[in-house]
């Protein structure tokens, strides 16, 4: 043989399974050898001394695939991983030399000695040697060591590519297990004050206060860490917390309005607790003129939820913030590319309007 292709089956390499890259390489042999065949026919066509084709192609076979996988296995890592560029060509170099030594020798010289046949069966080998040496080599480089180059690239860069999507991933997910893990404790320690207070002034909500956050510290413990839960599940832990903080004022003007299907809606837990948070924490939730509206309408794809209340400038958290952070920390991991989320205050109004997509299938 002459020439052969070169492979263009090298960028089906994905390296992502044992079977697909086996598969590559079948098709890379398959696909090269037939057209060595192919090639080898028209080139003895027309010839005098017609050497076996199947000695041939066997013997072909086995210097290729020896010269592919010392490149592939051995010279590729040892070299270019240790970034030895130089060293890398100087044994390609070197591997192309012995290719054509070790083809000459076996195809020109063993086989026209033992069965009467040689490959290309030049008259005059000291005449014509230039061309044989050149034409190899350049054959080994172009067929052989470039296509295995080529996928060896290719499946090493795509193994760096999973572990790098997998190491983002697993940051992600701990990122986001401490974001939510920082809710619970949050969530707690602003409960506890409230009740504090209710017990401290006899109220007599006392009880049903502790109650009612016992049933909601049981679904942040059940639930909390799950990556997504059922919307109606996120809704009436909502409205727990709303009733719990009702319970501190009778005069509480808050109106929370449903608008929707929620049935078969998924969200990530705990998700939208905190803008309500900032709502009796920061905001004035007494005032008639100006009820605190929170508006949660759900479409086939699309979750909308509003937050609108009038600013108590008299009193000032020393934690705040944790709460408007953490969330949107929250949502840049769990909803990228998922989520609007507008923060504004006009005069005395505050206002958070987020939309996010959200599942309809169980995760």
């Amino acid at each position: 043989m002459k020439s052969g292709p070169l492979s263009l089956f090298s960028v089906l390499c994905t390296g992502m399974k044992t079977k697909v890259r086996i598969w590559v390489h079948v098709i890379y042999w398959l696909y090269t050898m037939f057209f060595v065949e192919f090639l080898n026919k028209l080139a003895y066509r027309n010839q005098i001394v017609r050497p076996d084709p199947n000695l041939i192609l066997f013997s072909n076979i086995i210097l290729f695939a020896g010269v592919f996988y010392l490149n592939y296995c051995i010279l590729l890592p040892v070299f270019f991983k240790k970034r030895k560029f130089l060293a890398l060509v100087a044994s390609w170099f070197v591997l192309s030399g012995l290719f054509v030594g070790v083809r000459f020798l076996v195809q020109e010289h063993l086989f026209q000695k033992w069965w009467g046949i040689c490959n290309y069966c030049y008259e005059d080998y000291s005449r014509q040697g230039g061309a044989y040496i050149f034409g190899n080599a350049m054959l080994c480089f172009s067929y052989i060591i470039l296509p295995g180059s080529i996928i060896w690239f290719v499946d090493n860069w795509l193994k760096s590519e999973r572990q790098r999507l997998r190491l983002q991933e697993e940051k992600v997910a701990a990122e986001r297990a401490l974001l939510q893990s920082q809710v619970s404790p949050h969530f707690l320690f602003n409960s506890l004050n409230n009740i504090y207070s209710m017990v401290y002034h006899h109220s007599e909500n006392s009880l049903p206060a502790i109650q009612k956050l016992s049933g909601m510290m049981r679904y942040v413990i059940a639930d909390g860490s799950a990556e997504e839960i059922p919307l109606n599940n996120e809704i009436s832990y909502l409205q727990d917390y709303i009733e719990l903080q009702q319970y501190r004022s009778r005069n509480t003007a808050l109106r929370f309005d449903l608008s929707g299907d929620t049935a078969g809606k998924y969200i990530a837990p705990l998700i939208l607790i905190s803008f309500v948070e900032n709502v009796f924490k920061h905001g004035v939730v007494t005032d008639a003129a100006h009820p605190v509206c929170i508006q949660l309408e759900t479409t086939d794809s699309q979750l909308s939820f509003t937050v609108q209340n009038k600013i108590n400038r008299h009193t000032k958290d020393p934690v705040s913030g944790i709460g408007l952070k953490n969330v949107q920390s929250r949502l840049a991991l769990q909803y990228a590319g998922r989520h609007k989320l507008k923060i504004s205050e006009e005069g005395n109004i505050f206002t958070v309007h987020l939309v996010l997509t959200h599942k309809t299938t169980k995760p």
